[in-house]
């Protein structure tokens, strides 16, 4: 379940950039974008369980087309009901936890949040997220696990690809100069060991990702007010048994970043529904 939560992520979270007047595809070298994402997922017949995580994303190299980095994550985010009362009233005693919306937020130590960037990895070809390798937060303490004391070591690490015929995006870029296009890609997935002894994990899928333009406008978030290019993204597989999922996505050419993301998946294997929103936050320098 954690690595199908990923990967519906990966396509949302695509692009970074520090604002400038030129339309950007990919960020520039030192732009920082910090995002919220909530997941809800949903396994019938139980009922919808929700969490979420902040995280940045700090761009190392980039010259214009591609772009690298890493990823800190920043708090870990749980929803408190009444099966986890004392989890979370352990977990609001951290300083600088806060509750948003029935969600309590915890925040990872800085120098936590460096150790896990160690482990992470990102890479951008236009306004696509192709690669991401991202650290999952666990306790300080390996016999420990808590939702308060994160530590810089990761719970496990989860890495995604896409690997697409993206000479199609000629067709396509700018944006709206056609209206649709469908990029055939392989998608690939390696979850590591976990620190509580789950076995590493492993799988690939080919599937079609069709690109839709469905104009521009304007969107207010914690982070700014943005102009933004509206895209959604379908992904479906080849196998009718594998997972497949829709965003809808917000993009500002101005940033050159998702400001904005919603994602529904459905996994026949394991009979769930899946909805991510991811938006931005903050943005540095």
């Amino acid at each position: 379940m954690r690595r199908w939560f990923c990967a519906l992520a990966l396509v949302a979270a695509a692009g970074l950039a520090r604002a400038e007047d030129t339309p950007r595809m990919v960020p520039t070298v030192g732009a920082k974008l910090t995002y919220r994402l909530i997941s809800g997922v949903t396994k019938t017949p139980s009922a919808t369980i929700k969490f979420g995580l902040v995280y940045t994303y700090i761009v190392t190299s980039s010259d214009g087309t591609t772009a690298e980095g890493i990823i800190k994550p920043t708090a870990k985010i749980m929803e408190c009901t009444q099966a986890n009362d004392l989890v979370c009233g352990d977990s609001e005693k951290t300083p600088g936890a806060h509750y948003d919306e029935g969600m309590l937020t915890v925040p990872i130590a800085s120098d936590s949040g460096d150790g896990l960037a160690k482990h992470s990895y990102f890479k951008l070809v236009h306004f696509l997220l192709v690669s991401r390798k991202f650290p999952f937060p666990s306790s300080r303490d390996p016999k420990d696990y808590n939702f308060r004391d994160f530590g810089p070591d990761p719970d496990y690490v989860l890495t995604n690809t896409q690997q697409c015929d993206n000479a199609g995006l000629d067709g396509f870029l700018p944006f709206g100069k056609s209206p649709k296009i469908t990029l055939n890609c392989e998608t690939a997935f390696e979850q590591s060991a976990s620190r509580d002894g789950r076995p590493p994990n492993a799988g690939n899928n080919t599937v079609a990702m069709e690109i839709s333009y469905a104009g521009d406008g304007w969107v207010t978030l914690p982070s700014g007010n943005w102009q933004v290019q509206k895209l959604t993204i379908k992904i479906t597989p080849k196998e009718p048994s594998d997972p497949a999922n829709q965003s809808e996505v917000l993009f500002s050419p101005q940033l050159g970043a998702t400001v904005r993301s919603h994602t529904t998946g459905t996994n026949p294997h394991t009979q769930s529904t899946i909805e991510n929103t991811v938006e931005l936050i903050s943005v540095a320098p």
